[in-house]
């Protein structure tokens, strides 16, 4: 049994405080499904749940603020990981609804980067000029948001790349560093800025219990951008400039 909500405010700037109350969340989870949980704390400001399963054991990685969670978000984080149809999917659903609606109400611990740390100029290209001139282009000045480009992180060859992210929360946009080259050219970052811009401008729906983040709402004004198929065209052929670490 976990300790009642009042009992556990932690004071999670401590590691080991932060170490005693995943190995609870763990145990606990571990034991609504009856397998053996791995479980990962992080301080990320877009995807707050996440769970992959590997042999003999199932792999959460969940934000911090979960370290707190009360009874039921426990047990709607381990009806998260169960698949299945009919009755299964339909707790799953809610199991869903669940977690959104919790990190709705904490959404004050997603932690705002730091304003210093966001740099919109990069070596080739500028950020915020493209975004300055999307939004009166395109969005008639309505998208409010900061934009920059994501942290350099060296290391071995990616097998894949997230051109961009929109942290809705925080009204951010970061855009991977890796588009920040003399190779990539400006009308291929544009339409990866575009496309996180329309994030704010068509956010995404619930469709029978499941967040939809690119909708047919949303898709059809992605197509409609000028340089779509151009920048896709472009991607598809320098998938491998893209993977590669800029020099």
């Amino acid at each position: 049994m976990r300790p009642k909500e009042s009992s556990r405010q932690l004071t999670l700037f401590s590691p080991e405080a932060r170490r005693s109350a995943a190995h609870l969340l763990a145990d606990a989870l571990s034991g609504i499904l009856t397998e053996r949980v791995r479980l990962t704390v992080h301080d990320n400001r877009s995807t707050m749940v996440s769970f992959r399963r590997r042999p003999g054991e199932i792999h959460y990685r969940v934000h911090h603020m979960f370290l707190e969670a009360p009874d039921e978000v426990v047990s709607a984080l381990a009806s998260f990981a169960v698949a299945g149809r009919g009755a299964a999917a339909a707790r799953r659903r809610q199991a869903g609804s669940r977690i959104d609606a919790y990190v709705k109400e904490h959404r004050a611990r997603i932690a705002a980067p730091r304003a210093d740390r966001l740099q919109p100029r990069g070596r080739v290209h500028d950020l915020q000029a493209l975004f300055d001139r999307l939004n009166a282009e395109h969005f008639g000045g309505a998208i409010e948001a900061r934009i920059g480009w994501g942290p350099v992180r060296l290391g071995r060859r990616r097998r894949t790349v997230k051109t961009g992210v929109y942290v809705q929360d925080a009204r951010l946009i970061r855009i991977h560093p890796t588009l920040d080259r003399p190779e990539v050219p400006e009308f291929y970052v544009a339409a990866v800025v575009f496309h996180e811009m329309l994030h704010q401008a068509v956010p995404a729906v619930e469709v029978n219990g499941r967040r939809v983040v690119h909708g047919a709402a949303f898709r059809r004004r992605e197509r409609a951008y000028p340089d779509h198929a151009r920048a896709k065209a472009w991607e598809d052929r320098n998938l491998g400039l893209l993977l590669s670490s800029p020099a």
